[in-house]
């Protein structure tokens, strides 16, 4: 058992009243009562949720759930006063009657100016339902060093009719975001919602006039709030449709184009990524996304040990197209607990703790500019908790780490990794403090991780996760059997040199255009999904291409447009827009293409000679011998070997395999019907020992899909851990062959965290072809399976 005590813990009663007693569970008068000043008394204020309290005894529990002391309250009224003081770290106020616990933050109040870094995701419009709440939460982010909370708001509600607003609404936007000014907290804008009145495309507005200038009263209302506006939420996925980027990008240059001319300087941040889409970020880009934004935002609900990788990535895609400099937030993140308990249990606390602290940690190091966890209050999903406070408002483990982190960080620069042999130690980051201290994180990544750590010679103070003091031992060495992760501080007499990225410097941004180029698709023509357009074989016409030029400037303009797409003819067609005011443009695409046969996207660009430019691409489809001809060699997987495959889904799927007889087009066939709950089947195929994924660069697949679902092809490394793509056909009953490279796979999270966060093809032994079904039936069928090189 650790001791976390340095100081004396003294609980003692104040006043004391007669009043009956019976069983009630109590609640803190305030949130930032759960915030004190270490070896500082302290009063904790409690009233009955209904009556009074039927006893007065607390028990102190370190931040390990240890009983420290056992202690009587006193009475005022119906509520009951605690005097406490209390040594540095994190404590646990526990109630038996009720069987509550409340958590104590004990750590120094944050002083000066916050390091821009540190950031939250508060979403307490939505999820947090008391004013009083309300502005506790952002008073306590203000005394953490917290400098921005990330909110959102339903534009449909702000303005329900065009021109008419309500800045207020049953969320109270308004006065949220005051009490956010008047305490110093800047707010970071989302919205991902459109109102009727501007028309729709999927979920985004169809109207872009209107958007834009809806956008600029709503700025001008609220933009001295905000430290930035984000636009729109995780576009590639259903929040937006599930739409190609070419659909995203022209709002965000709309949007970014009327705030400036009104003179708003809110940073504009684009992408609010919710995975590493390749084709939808390369089209995004090729579509001018990064020249029409401030920076650039991306989530992940990865693990820590992940973060180089993925923050690599976007680093790696924004310096490919030129923006290498671009600031990078993450802006969504977390580790949630099970869903159920008020609060959570102390291993689950203290994983969510350990995980987004490192995360915080591992994006310092790897290029992030503002990392905002996920999410400040309480906040039930399906079956998580991703709250790091707990019902009633005081802080779980998960916040009070996250809060000693700022404290340990503030102000440091990266200086690299430290070296160290030992391998229960997952990381060993340094950062460099100006009062010539070195701060040195550990973290094991464990619970129980049975061993301990020699100190170098020059050190001045050892902490855990959530501030407790850490005594070292008589051998000159830490325990790491329970601390998980660890702050070691260090003299350092000079500055060393910088490790891996620091924050990012911001770089100029084009200036913004009137003219907006958006490609309005034809739904019974084509499919439009993330990576693109592919065409729907409905008929043999030609394809129309309609182009719509909105003119967002006050004046008509005459416009210039040359289209371009691979070996076809060049077209150049003229068009007049009227000011504040659209025109549409139609060419045409011949119904097949030789890259379609090649599973190889047409790209279609449109340039005005007004500088402004869409680029788009279009699949048609491919066939099993034209993706032949794209690769060399190839060694089919005979998936009809039956006694390979083996069942994977819950209970509520019944499914079977065959493999049906002669003359029919499938080698393997599965059947499933679903019951009411979360619909998925993703059976197994042991790959035999001759195939090698490590020698190839990719599947082609020849498969179909009956019913409403989403295939999708898994693979599984040898420790469970999954990688896959999805959709990887449509459902339409249709066969359809497909070139899946193995870099398009993405991490599942569900399958827990990857030790060297990327897939290792030597390790895969399994794969799964299966699906998301939102229907209670669907048929999968496999044709071929193959690897090629």
């Amino acid at each position: 058992m650790r001791i976390l005590i340095f100081g004396v813990v003294m609980l003692f009663a104040v006043s004391l009243f007669a009043v009956s007693l019976y069983a009630a569970e109590l609640r803190p008068v305030d949130v930032e009562q759960a915030f004190v000043e270490p070896e500082t008394e302290a009063t904790f204020r409690f009233v009955a949720e209904s009556g009074g309290p039927e006893s007065t005894e607390f028990r102190v529990l370190d931040a390990w759930g240890e009983p420290i002391q056992t202690v009587q309250a006193v009475r005022d009224g119906e509520a009951m006063v605690l005097t406490a003081t209390l040594s540095r770290g994190f404590w646990e106020l526990e109630y038996p009657a009720s069987g509550q616990r409340f958590g104590v933050v004990a750590l120094p109040a944050f002083r000066g100016k916050p390091d821009p870094y540190f950031a939250i995701d508060g979403a307490f419009s939505w999820l947090v339902r008391e004013d009083a709440m309300r502005e506790g939460l952002v008073k306590v982010a203000k005394r953490s060093g917290i400098g921005m909370i990330r909110e959102r708001l339903r534009w449909n509600a702000v303005e329900p009719r065009e021109g008419s607003f309500d800045w207020e609404t049953k969320d109270r936007y308004d006065k949220l975001r005051a009490v956010c000014q008047a305490n110093g907290v800047a707010v970071l804008e989302l919205f991902h919602d459109a109102p009727a009145w501007v028309g729709t495309i999927e979920k985004y507005p169809d109207d872009l006039v209107k958007t834009a200038r809806s956008w600029e009263t709503i700025a001008k209302r609220w933009s001295p709030t905000w430290g930035a506006l984000e636009i729109w939420n995780e576009p590639e996925i259903f929040f937006g449709g599930e739409l190609p980027a070419d659909q995203y990008v022209p709002m965000v240059k709309a949007i970014t184009y009327q705030l400036k001319k009104a003179g708003i300087t809110t940073p504009i941040f684009g992408g609010v990524m919710a995975h590493f889409e390749k084709d939808w970020l390369d089209t995004a880009a090729e579509n001018g996304l990064l020249d029409a934004v401030d920076g650039f935002s991306f989530h992940t609900y990865d693990r820590a040990p992940s973060m180089a990788r993925i923050a690599g990535e976007y680093r790696d895609w924004l310096a490919k197209h030129g923006k290498g400099s671009l600031p990078l937030w993450l802006t969504e993140c977390g580790r949630p607990w099970k869903k159920g308990p008020k609060r959570p249990e102390i291993a689950e606390d203290w994983t969510s703790a350990v995980d987004i602290t490192m995360k915080g940690v591992e994006s310092r190091c790897c290029g992030v500019d503002r990392y905002f966890p996920f999410v400040y209050p309480y906040y039930e999903e399906n079956d998580n908790n991703f709250g790091m406070m707990d019902r009633l408002g005081t802080p779980t483990r998960s916040f009070a780490a996250y809060v000693q982190l700022i404290r340990m960080l503030a102000g440091t620069v990266y200086t690299g990794g430290w070296k160290i042999d030992e391998p229960e130690i997952l990381r060993a980051r340094t950062f460099y403090r100006p009062e010539n201290e070195t701060v040195l994180v550990l973290c094991t990544g464990k619970l129980e991780t049975p061993t301990s750590w020699p100190l170098p010679g020059n050190v001045r103070g050892v902490e855990s996760a959530t501030g407790e003091p850490i005594a070292v031992g008589p051998d000159g060495t830490i325990p790491l059997a329970s601390e998980n992760l660890v702050y070691v501080v260090l003299d350092s007499e000079r500055r060393p040199e910088s490790g891996l990225s620091t924050a990012a410097d911001a770089i100029a941004v084009k200036t913004p255009s009137p003219i907006v180029l958006r490609y309005q698709f034809d739904k019974e023509r084509v499919l439009a999904r993330p990576q693109g357009y592919t065409l729907k074989r409905t008929d043999e016409k030609p394809l129309p291409i309609a182009i719509r030029v909105f003119n967002l400037a006050d004046q008509s303009e005459t416009i210039s447009l040359r289209f371009t797409a691979s070996n076809l003819p060049v077209e150049t067609k003229p068009v007049s827009v009227p000011g504040e005011g659209f025109a549409d443009v139609v060419w045409e695409l011949p119904p097949s293409v030789p890259e379609w046969a090649r599973g190889e996207p047409l790209k279609v660009r449109i340039d005005t000679d007004k500088g402004e430019t869409l680029v788009l691409s279009f699949k048609g489809e491919a066939t099993w011998d034209g993706l032949l001809s794209t690769v060399g060699n190839i060694t089919e997987i005979l998936v009809g070997e039956m006694g390979r495959w083996v069942k994977n889904a819950p209970p509520i799927c019944t499914s079977n395999f065959e493999k049906p007889g002669a003359g029919e087009q499938a080698v393997w066939r599965m059947f499933a019907s679903f019951g009411e709950g979360d619909r998925w089947t993703f059976p197994k195929f042991e790959l035999p020992p001759t195939i090698d994924l490590a020698k190839g660069d990719g599947l082609l697949v020849w498969a179909r899909c009956i019913g409403e679902a989403k295939p999708s092809l898994m693979l599984f490394e040898s420790n469970g851990v999954g990688y896959f793509v999805a959709p990887i056909i449509k459902n339409d009953g249709e066969w359809h062959a497909v070139k899946l490279p193995f870099e398009r796979f993405v991490h599942v999270g569900a399958t827990g965290s990857d030790p060297n966060g990327k897939l290792d093809l030597d390790q895969v032994r399994s794969f799964s072809f299966g699906a998301n079904s939102q229907g209670p039936n669907c048929v999968l069928e496999l044709k071929k399976i193959a690897l090629y090189q």
